[in-house]
């Protein structure tokens, strides 16, 4: 049997995404107060991958900090709507100015991105929380090239405040299929240079996205 040995920061790495996991899973409830303590219990780690695993999700608005814990961020289903009625046109908008504002080395980028997920999607068992860092990187890169940092950052915002919505998207074999392909239709409108047609598939995306949370996601939240 091989030992493997994981260095500090990889062991936050992984408290991250097993603390993340629990969230999205609903181990850990919306609201939850979570201790070091009980967390290091839970599982069987030391207290300094802990502390930064907390701190990168303080950092991503999953969790807030109280006086001497932690606790879920709650969204209701009415609040993401609110914020998805933001980021619809936000994101048509990053990926038309993406589309006029783009080099070649910026649209190696997206490719590479694309590649990463089909990568991760081709697995026996894709990663879920892995499937939505990347397919959320891809958002950022759009619109990043919008050159536009106040859209950036305000797209940027959004996006945090839906993670744990946006990483149950992947748990669904069917729209992790979908994302990806309407990603690359999105990647293939900037490649082709055409301002229109980026905006309005990335909108189209957007608003499937939005179908599907409603569908399958916002029923179980109040």
């Amino acid at each position: 049997m091989v030992k493997i040995i994981y260095s500090m920061s990889n062991l936050a790495e992984k408290a991250y995404h097993e603390i993340l996991n629990a969230i999205v899973t609903g181990q850990y409830k919306p609201g939850q107060r979570l201790t070091e303590d009980q967390l290091c219990k839970d599982l069987n780690m030391s207290r300094t991958p802990i502390r930064e695993a907390l701190r990168m999700l303080l950092s991503d608005g999953v969790v807030k900090k109280d006086t001497k814990s932690y606790s879920v961020v709650y969204i209701s289903a009415e609040e993401a709507r609110m914020l998805y009625e933001l980021r619809i046109p936000l994101e048509g908008h990053a990926a038309k100015l993406a589309t006029m504002r783009a080099n070649e080395e910026d649209i190696k980028k997206l490719g590479d991105i694309l590649q990463r997920i089909k990568e991760e999607m081709e697995k026996e068992n894709p990663d879920p929380l892995t499937l939505a860092e990347l397919n959320g990187s891809f958002h950022e890169e759009v619109a990043l090239l919008s050159k536009n940092k106040y859209l950036y950052n305000c797209l940027h915002d959004i996006r945090v405040k839906l993670k744990i919505v946006r990483t149950s998207l992947f748990t669904s074999y069917e729209r992790r299929k979908d994302e990806y392909n309407e990603h690359y239709s999105v990647f293939l409108a900037i490649k082709e240079k055409d301002p229109e047609k980026a905006e309005k598939i990335m909108i189209e995306h957007e608003k499937k996205v939005l179908e599907f949370l409603e569908k399958r996601v916002f029923l179980f939240m109040k």
